[in-house]
């Protein structure tokens, strides 16, 4: 079947059958959208968040854990945390989720090296994230605050949001 001249299936082909560079260009560019369009997605929450409070706007979900079992997931607060973060008051943000407060920084540098590497090439660094004791590390501190939020000790209720 001929399409402007074209066998179908050349013209279907055609971008993979420039060899290595045409794939490489391709997946550039896919990955390149995936930026662009989790960037855009950012950014509304971010204008979301920075306008609406999560205390008194009834849109944002509540956790279905704490809905369920009436305790606190390592992500309970987080919402109000954010939402004090963007006006400036990292105390009360701590207050509501201590460990979303001190994990940001390093979300926030692996998404801009994720970006920066693929968008500029700018060979940021991004070793430690994938090394298992850094995994190992994060897990045990995740679990050792969901189970410490939750015990019914006076000197542990203020991890509590």
């Amino acid at each position: 079947m001929n399409i402007a001249g074209q066998d179908r299936r050349e013209v279907l082909d055609e971008p993979w059958s420039r060899g290595r560079q045409g794939c490489v260009k391709i997946v550039m560019m896919t990955i390149r959208l995936k930026i662009l369009w989790r960037g855009v997605g950012i950014a509304a929450l971010i204008v979301i968040y920075c306008l609406f409070n999560p205390l008194k706007a009834g849109f944002f979900p509540r956790c279905p854990f704490n809905v369920l079992t009436g305790l606190y997931c390592p992500g309970c607060g987080s919402q109000r945390a954010f939402h004090a973060l963007l006006h400036g008051r990292v105390l009360q943000a701590a207050g509501y989720n201590l460990l979303a407060v001190l994990l940001l920084p390093f979300v926030l540098y692996s998404a801009i090296a994720f970006a920066g590497n693929h968008l500029w090439r700018l060979g940021l660094r991004q070793d430690v994230f994938y090394k298992p004791w850094f995994a190992k590390a994060v897990l045990g501190l995740v679990v050792a605050f969901w189970v410490l939020r939750n015990l019914p000790v006076p000197c542990f209720r203020w991890m509590a949001p």
